[in-house]
């Protein structure tokens, strides 16, 4: 009878070993070598571009992942309105960052977009627009290899 509690108490340590391997996982950075962000120039490359019926503007922003791979959260502002969005990142790797903004025509109003990029250099890519307001939060949050 022992013998059979002993053998489920061991199934059990290793069935809770199994999970803790597992739901760490989850957090693929490498803590000694976190995704680092830095301008990467892209010659002749649009860094915003109207879309529909000048119904919004959608940024680019060209980076470059010279730390190492993992998950990064990006922070987009654009006026008042913000977004934020989650993604896998492979080291090394040259990125085209883009989001769009709703917006709607004003001669007398102006805003600034801000797409902030992790990393210990600190990139910040922003674009102050002319004749526009900002009527919703940014959108399409896209970061796609170059």
């Amino acid at each position: 009878m022992k013998l059979k509690h002993l053998g489920i108490v061991l199934v059990m340590v290793c069935l809770a070993s199994f999970s803790c391997v597992t739901s760490g996982e989850a957090d693929n950075n490498d803590d000694s070598n976190p995704p680092n962000f830095i301008k990467d120039t892209c010659s002749g490359c649009p860094s915003e571009e109207n879309i529909g019926n000048v119904t919004g503007i959608r940024f680019f922003s060209y980076v470059k992942n010279t730390g190492g791979s993992g998950k990064i959260s990006m922070s987009i502002g654009a006026g008042d309105k913000s977004a934020s969005k989650e993604f896998n990142v492979t080291a090394g790797t040259s990125y085209v960052f883009q989001a769009s903004v709703p917006v709607e025509k004003s001669s007398t109003t102006s805003f600034t977009y801000q797409a902030k990029f992790p990393g210990s250099s600190g990139y910040t890519d922003t674009h102050a627009v002319s004749g526009y307001h900002v009527t919703g939060a940014p959108f399409d949050l896209q970061m796609n290899p170059k």
